[in-house]
């Protein structure tokens, strides 16, 4: 803080502005058990009345070092509180005037995890300028199709020290640029990275033991990361493979969705087509620049492992859905009505680009975009397509 700063404070309090509690201390971190404030190094606070603001924003931690999270749905609402449980105050961004409401007051989600209280730490708000500045920490979690505006709309008002994090797992279907390109574009930074690994939110809501990876190619963004989300339950590991790591992390969407539809067929199927997507993942992935080590971890066996089999996994179901008869649209728009997507349906749709760009054949991702788009039969598609042994094509490199 210079010299002589004076710090406007928001906060809602059930006593009078006179019985606020505030002090400032080395090096200028808000407490909670001072009914007066101080001058320290020359700073000062100055305490205000204004717009009401849940938990205490900006107690507890160094005043510019609160964290954002950009979204509302499950991801964002479980790393949204994982950050406030680690003690960091946290706000988390929606448009959805009730929701923020309901956050700041009832200090639950009224949408997802209702039954859950959320830390006190934890407040919301749709003003988005308001709320991503003087931001240590930028965490995207909103679709893929909306990233770029919601990057844009936030450019103005950020720190140029934030560190900024990319929770989603996507595409953009237009120019088919991952995520963190998408995201270093609109910004203009390059501190950022990307949360990839398999993550489960109600694992994470209700702690139960979890890992993570952050991949970046500034290491500093990993330590940012790792401080503000590890904790006893959810370790976070790190990678400097960017461009690997968020290859595998995007296409696996596409194995997921083909285990989903490969649901009637048996589990000896199901366990074929996801070696075989592995397989034809982690191929592309190398194709395109990712380094050998990063295959084999987090961001590939654990991902597809989880997406492929979890009834919590959207991507997976979606498959299910499918082979059981639904239809794509309908099954998109009802994730829409709760805010949610399935990102590997951009996978698909982006994948036979990637793979003509990388000169590769990917059987499995093309038998997936037949029956997604072409309306193909799953189970009759799927049968055909396994009886073919060059469906096994990288399958048996991997094994050569």
């Amino acid at each position: 803080m210079a010299e002589s700063t004076c710090v406007r404070i928001q906060a809602r309090s059930s006593t009078s502005p006179d019985h606020l509690t505030v002090h400032l201390q080395p090096p200028f971190f808000w407490g909670r058990h001072h009914s007066r404030f101080e001058r320290h190094r020359n700073a000062c606070a100055v305490v205000t009345t204004g717009e009401a603001f849940p938990c205490g924003l900006l107690g507890g931690v160094p005043m510019n070092q609160h964290a954002v999270i950009l979204g509302d749905g499950t991801m964002a609402t479980a790393l949204a509180t994982t950050v406030a449980r680690n003690g960091h105050d946290t706000i988390l961004w929606s448009q959805d005037a009730q929701l923020v409401s309901s956050i700041n007051h009832d200090h639950r989600h009224s949408r997802h995890f209702p039954s859950q209280r959320l830390p006190d730490r934890l407040g919301a708000r749709n003003d988005l300028a308001a709320a991503v500045a003087n931001a240590a920490v930028v965490i995207v979690a909103v679709r893929s199709e909306r990233v770029r505006q919601v990057a844009e709309m936030a450019f103005p008002h950020l720190s140029k020290e934030a560190v900024v994090l990319s929770a989603t797992k996507g595409v953009d279907v237009r120019t088919k640029h991952f995520m963190s390109q998408v995201i270093g574009e609109a910004l203009h930074t390059s501190r950022l990275g990307i949360i990839s690994g398999p993550n489960i939110t109600i694992d994470i809501m209700n702690g139960s033991p979890t890992a993570i990876l952050i991949a970046a190619e500034d290491p500093k963004v990993i330590t940012v990361g790792q401080a503000y989300l590890e904790s006893d339950s959810l370790k976070v590991f790190g990678s400097t493979d960017l461009n690997g790591i968020e290859i595998l992390s995007v296409v696996k969407n596409i194995v997921a969705i083909a285990a989903g539809l490969a649901v009637n067929l048996g589990d000896n199927a199901r366990s074929y087509i996801i070696s075989l997507g592995l397989a034809e993942i982690q191929a592309l992935a190398q194709k395109m620049g990712a380094r050998p080590e990063s295959s084999g971890g987090l961001a590939d066996v654990g991902e597809i492992f989880l997406s492929s089999t979890s009834k919590y996994s959207r991507n997976h179901m979606i498959g299910v859905d499918i082979a059981n008869g639904a239809r794509l649209p309908a099954l998109l728009a009802a994730l829409e009505a709760i805010n949610e997507t399935a990102e590997g349906v951009n996978a698909v749709m982006v994948c036979r680009d990637l793979a003509q760009a990388a000169q590769i054949e990917m059987p499995l991702a093309d038998c997936v975009y037949r029956i997604l788009f072409e309306n193909l039969p799953a189970e009759e598609t799927l049968r055909a397509f396994l009886s073919d042994k060059k469906a096994a094509k990288w399958l048996r490199l991997a094994a050569a």
